[in-house]
């Protein structure tokens, strides 16, 4: 029974545990394909599963729906582009532009590199429910306060926190709405042109507060 029981658990070299964070990693790369390509309403679950490879009870092991899923993959794009842009920023001397031009040619040059990943995140959340819309604009905030923590050793000491929350907020959606418009081919630009031109922004706002260049 002890060999039996030790079969069940591991299986071709994987325990049942590693098999099971396996399928939800497929089912995850799926979500991103088919959300960040169809979208979210064009997308059921089977279509899921068979993107991914599996039945469908393999889903419902680590999801209950498509909203979950969804989530879950938005969590997992936005944080994996959080890190990204963090790792750069660090790796630049510690100069408001140098820092600036780290972070936003990171950040937009990944989404340019996968569409899927700028529709995942822009678009489609509001089409997969209030509630994950709600998360996704909650995420969207942690990249402001990622903008407001570069920034702050560089601010003047009497800058408020309201002021620079607001800062962070407006660049935020300046970068959203030029990525989706460039995107959808409303924007006649180079990706070198859009990443002149946000570093620009960034720069204009940080010297209307009394960030130096330099």
């Amino acid at each position: 029974m002890a060999v039996s029981a030790h079969k069940a658990r591991v299986y071709r070299g994987a325990s049942a545990k590693e098999r099971v964070t396996s399928r939800r990693e497929r089912l995850l790369e799926a979500a991103l394909e088919l959300y960040g390509t169809s979208g979210y309403v064009a997308t059921g679950v089977k279509d899921i599963c068979r993107e991914a490879g599996l039945t469908d009870r393999y889903f419902y092991e680590s999801f209950s729906d498509g909203g979950e899923l969804f989530t879950a993959a938005f969590d997992r794009t936005t944080t994996e582009l959080l890190l990204l842009v963090a790792k750069k920023v660090t790796e630049v001397p510690p100069e408001p532009e140098a820092q600036v031009r780290a972070a936003i040619e990171t950040f937009v040059r990944a989404l340019a590199d996968d569409p899927r990943k700028a529709r995942l995140i822009f678009v489609e959340a509001a089409s997969a429910g209030a509630e994950v819309e709600r998360h996704m604009r909650a995420s969207l905030r942690q990249f402001a306060v990622l903008i407001a923590a570069t920034a702050r050793p560089h601010l003047p000491a009497g800058m408020s926190e309201r002021v620079l929350k607001m800062g962070a907020l407006s660049l935020v959606g300046a970068i959203e709405r030029v990525i989706i418009e460039w995107q959808d081919g409303e924007l006649d630009a180079t990706i070198e042109q859009i990443i002149d031109f946000l570093v620009k922004l960034f720069l204009s706002a940080g010297a209307s507060v009394g960030v130096p260049r330099r």
